[in-house]
């Protein structure tokens, strides 16, 4: 009998053994980690931007290239301007110094900044006008009429604003309004550079690819018995008629016309209000040829031929106001009418004359 109960009892304990063993093997695997290789996460990948500068004459082209590991893509770059581009690698051109951000973003939702400091530029103010695409120097200063010209001859001078707002003689004048895009435009511009290029000369015909387009060339006739819509549009089209890719042309506004007066007054004392320079001698010479009337480098906007603006008379005579009419101002004298360069005279838009013509502007 004891013999079986010593043996009962070992079993017993055994068993017990048993029991805790495999209550400890359970509680061992369960804290152990697992390695199932489907569990173990992917390492996540940024993106990276690689970015360099190519320095031209007035911009700075900023090259940018993203790229990630992995089997990840680049899904976007965003630019400073607030747009984005599809694609791993892009340029962006900029005209003025300052910090520019861009933001690279792969298909993971991943991203990445970059900043870039441009400071190669020289800054653009009146005494250092912006040279458009296309252009080259000539001559002269910028408080003395600095010259420039693209490849077809025409010229254009450089009219500095030191404090970036326009001049309007008849600002306050209610029988006056200057409602043109491009005069607003043009204003607007002014803002930011600090100036404009006027022509040179006063308009003249050229063909070119087999069409008459608007000019400003030395030595040529000016184009005259041209209404004011047309001197418009033509002036307009100048730019695109000669492939300017940075800048617009645009008939001359009166803030144009009165900002280069005043301009040049400060040179050649009243000549805005006197008829000692321009050409009143009855026959009217190709632009340039009356040296009196050469002031800072601006040929002609005293005499030879009168000039369209796109400013807007509002006739107030009850015999003459039509709403179906609208009058355009005509500035300056010609080599007929003994005007001073400030005259301002309204006609129809639609009038021609043998001795009015037109003169154009150019600006960013």
């Amino acid at each position: 009998m004891k013999n079986w109960v010593s043996v009962l009892i070992i079993i017993i304990l055994i068993l017990i053994v048993i029991a805790i063993g495999v209550l400890t093997f359970n509680v061992l695997k369960k804290d152990t980690p697992t390695t199932n290789t489907t569990d173990v996460a992917e390492e996540v990948v940024k993106p990276t931007m690689t970015i360099s500068k190519e320095v031209t004459d007035n911009s700075v082209i900023i090259n940018i290239e993203a790229t990630v590991g992995g089997t990840d893509q680049i899904s976007r770059i965003d630019l400073p301007d607030e747009t984005s581009i599809v694609a791993e690698s892009t340029t962006y051109e900029v005209n003025k110094n300052g910090d520019y951000t861009f933001k690279a973003f792969s298909t993971s939702g991943e991203s990445c900044t970059e900043t870039v400091t441009v400071s190669e530029l020289d800054e653009v103010s009146s005494k250092n006008p912006y040279m458009p695409k296309g252009f080259k120097e000539v001559g002269g200063e910028p408080d003395s009429g600095y010259v420039i010209e693209d490849d077809f001859g025409n010229q254009y001078v450089w009219v500095p604003v030191e404090s970036g707002k326009l001049t309007r003689d008849t600002m306050l004048n209610t029988e006056y309004e200057e409602t043109d895009s491009g005069a607003t435009a043009l204003v607007n511009s002014v803002a930011q550079y600090y100036g404009f290029y006027i022509a040179r000369f006063e308009a003249s015909q050229f063909e070119k690819d087999g069409k008459i387009v608007a000019a400003t060339m030395a030595g040529k006739t000016p184009w005259t018995a041209i209404n004011s819509l047309d001197a418009i549009s033509y002036s307009v089209a100048s730019a695109g008629d000669f492939g300017y890719e940075d800048c617009q042309t645009a008939l001359i506004s009166s803030y144009a016309w009165d900002t280069t007066i005043e301009w040049i007054n400060n040179k050649y004392t009243n000549y805005s209000s006197n008829t000692n320079y321009g050409n009143y001698s009855g026959t009217v010479y190709p632009s340039g040829y009356t040296e009196q009337d050469n002031v800072n480098n601006i040929c002609d906007l005293a005499g030879n031929v009168r000039e369209w603006t796109t400013e807007i008379y509002k006739d107030t005579s009850s015999k003459k106001n039509s709403e179906n009419t609208i009058s355009r101002v005509v500035r300056g004298g010609s080599a007929t009418a003994s005007r001073t360069p400030a005259a301002h005279t309204g006609y129809s838009e639609g009038m021609t004359d043998p001795y009015w013509g037109f003169r154009m502007v150019l600006f960013k």
